[in-house]
């Protein structure tokens, strides 16, 4: 099944090293080395819009990275390449990137173990395997081992599969056991649907042992039908707009997309916490959003009682009824007007975009060069 692969791989690996030459010894970093190259226009364009062009260039470090070429750029569809160079995606733009490195030093092809996993630096990981060595079996490797002063690049055919551009906060979710009564809570609520949208929304995700937590018999009744109202209102507490970093929180308050408010904390030692629940594994990234798992149910205050007693209430606000211009619930009053440029104090503005970090006219130039083929 991979001869064509082989021999196209053959030809390719050819073209790549004529166009690397190198001495014994190499002068460039893996940065200088990729756009000297002349066929990673897209990557190198990536790269700059991401911000990480200094991380790959740095001369203490030891990375490997497996770089798709412009080829292996052009197969990615229109709306995936705009949504990426969008500045709002910035989050799932760097884990997709940081995907394709490694930082365990510089990884040559004579080290590869067949079946091995790879961690990389965005913390996912990935399976190589070997004749042809291969990613995931989907990248192949068409040209290995071209060394750089701070490590190595190992050229594939296609972009590896990162959670970033192919796995929802809710597929996330579901693929870890910790975070099975949350699944369970969101599916009787029927929002599988809300935090699988397209976003960009940040859900702190409580744990199997914060529900636990919480007063016997409390998860139960929150599953019942007559109590979905109040679980939405619970579940939407936890769910914020926009694509959240840990490093874009600061201390105060923030609106959710239930209406009520939490207070975010960030503490001296850096931990951070939202109403009193303490992230606990803060920015996994999906290609809708960002998930902190978080170790306390947040309850708001007007259902506390309900939670804490089990017993249902009166129906809190649905998303819809959330979205409204405005209601008042007797301590707030919510205009989309005016609320919400209050309401994320304990958020940080988004990063800059490229243009702003190194000029409009370059960022641009570097999307015009990088991406011609692809939009």
């Amino acid at each position: 099944m991979f001869m064509p692969k082989l021999t196209l791989a053959a030809f390719t690996a050819c073209a790549i090293r004529s166009s690397l030459a190198q001495d014994a010894a190499p002068t460039m970093n893996i940065v200088d080395t990729a756009i000297a190259a002349g066929t990673f226009t897209g990557l190198t364009g990536l790269v700059t819009l991401a911000g990480l062009g200094g991380a790959l260039s740095d001369e203490n470090a030891s990375l490997t990275v497996f770089a798709p070429n412009d080829e292996a750029l052009a197969k990615l569809d229109n709306a995936t390449v705009a949504k990426l160079t969008d500045p709002l995606w910035l989050p799932q733009l760097q884990q997709l990137l940081l995907s394709h490195v490694l930082v365990i030093g510089a990884f040559t092809s004579d080290m590869v173990i067949d079946g091995m996993d790879a961690p990389t630096a965005s913390g996912e990981s990935f399976t190589v395997n070997t004749d042809p060595i291969r990613i995931n079996e989907d990248s192949v490797v068409i040209a290995a081992d071209i060394m750089a002063t701070n490590g190595v690049i190992h050229v594939i055919d296609n972009i590896i599969a990162s959670q970033a551009v192919s796995q929802t906060i809710a597929d996330l979710a579901v693929a870890d056991d910790n975070l099975s009564t949350l699944v369970a809570a969101l599916t009787a609520a029927d929002l599988v649907g809300a935090i699988s949208a397209d976003g960009p929304i940040t859900c702190l995700a409580p744990t199997n042992d914060a529900f636990a937590a919480l007063p016997e018999g409390t998860v139960d009744s929150l599953l019942l039908p007559e109590n979905v109202e109040t679980l939405k209102d619970i579940l939407l507490t936890h769910c914020i707009s926009g694509n959240i970093l840990s490093s874009m929180v600061t201390s105060g308050p923030i609106t959710t997309l239930s209406g009520n408010t939490i207070e975010a904390v960030v503490n001296d030692d850096g931990s951070i916490t939202f109403d009193g629940s303490t992230v606990i594994t803060a920015d996994v990234v999906a290609s809708n959003g960002i998930a902190h798992v978080i170790d306390k149910v947040i309850v708001p205050t007007s259902d506390e009682a309900a939670a804490t007693t089990v017993a249902p209430t009166t129906a809190a606000p649905t998303t819809e009824a959330a979205k409204d211009d405005t209601h008042d619930d007797g301590d707030h009053t919510h205009d989309d007007g005016d609320d919400i440029d209050h309401s994320m104090d304990g958020v940080k503005d988004s990063p800059p975009s490229s243009a702003a970090m190194y000029g409009t006219a370059v960022a641009t130039a570097a999307v015009s060069a990088g991406f011609a083929m692809l939009i």
